[in-house]
């Protein structure tokens, strides 16, 4: 096996299926998917991002996109998506999309996050999912002094599917869209309570991305305003302070695995909530 092969035994079985086929001239698979196996065989990153969005939308089959899946995760597994040739606009920093599930009790919702930052005050953003449908549109972006900006969508009763999602930013007379192959939010099964205790288990991740990592927060109900959070690396860190207001706190642990798309952060989040007073160290 070449030092490439070895390399991409971690990515998933695409590319494992590109190695078995020898490293030169292999008759590579026939599937609508082939365009992006060659590009990724030749080690053509940009062309393999941008065939995978290309293709979504004429895959026909849960196999094909089960494949479609396994390329993508062969992608981030290689540079943590910091490859796909994506620039941000000199008006848009450091902008972050969390695909968020959150369980409460006797509740599930999903919805999406977007943050950044910007000097401007007049952004209007929508995200497209693969079905068409549209998020973000009606949302209205809170901004900081600093310029930190934050927009959350409604609550959604299904899960984010996995797929071509097209994120849009208008600003004034400028307007920057950008095409994004996302794995969605599933029933993600990383933390769970038991008892009176809540049980995490870090996910997978590539070896190119940042190790996932878990965030406490504490919220003062009725209005729900953040009174206390910390982040730990590791889930045994995880310890409520003693707080002589436990009756009016509500609680939020999130598990956090992060990837790249170019200049934007995709980050993938299990929220786990409920009252402060039902839970133990």
């Amino acid at each position: 096996m070449s030092i490439a092969c070895s390399r991409w035994t971690r990515a998933g079985p695409v590319l494992l299926l590109l190695c078995c086929l020898g490293t030169a001239h292999a008759a590579l698979p026939q599937t609508p998917l082939q365009p992006v196996y060659h590009a990724l065989f030749r080690e053509q990153a940009g062309t393999a991002w941008q065939q995978l969005i290309n293709l979504w939308p004429g895959l026909n089959s849960d196999a094909q996109r089960q494949a479609w899946q396994a390329a993508l995760a062969a992608l981030v597994a290689r540079q943590c998506g910091n490859d796909l040739p994506v620039a941000t606009p000199a008006w848009l920093d450091s902008p972050t999309l969390d695909l968020v599930q959150r369980d409460i009790p006797l509740n599930r919702i999903y919805r999406v996050q977007l943050t950044g930052k910007s000097e401007r005050r007049d952004l209007h953003v929508t995200l497209e999912l693969p079905s068409g449908e549209q998020l973000l549109a009606e949302a209205t972006p809170s901004y900081e002094a600093d310029g930190q900006f934050v927009l959350e969508s409604r609550e959604l009763g299904e899960p984010l599917p996995p797929g071509v999602y097209q994120l849009t930013f208008t600003s004034g007379a400028e307007t920057w869209r950008q095409k994004l192959a996302l794995p969605g939010s599933a029933a993600l099964n990383w933390i769970r309570r038991e008892g009176q205790g809540i049980k995490v288990q870090l996910p997978a991740h590539a070896d190119a991305c940042p190790a996932p990592w878990v965030e406490q927060s504490l919220l003062r109900r009725p209005d729900f305003v953040t009174v206390w959070q910390q982040r730990v690396a590791r889930p045994e860190q995880l310890r409520w302070p003693p707080r002589s207001d436990a009756a009016l706190l509500w609680t939020n642990v999130s598990v956090i695995r992060a990837e790249a798309r170019g200049g934007l952060t995709v980050r993938l989040v299990h929220r786990l909530g409920g009252p402060l007073a039902a839970q133990e160290n």
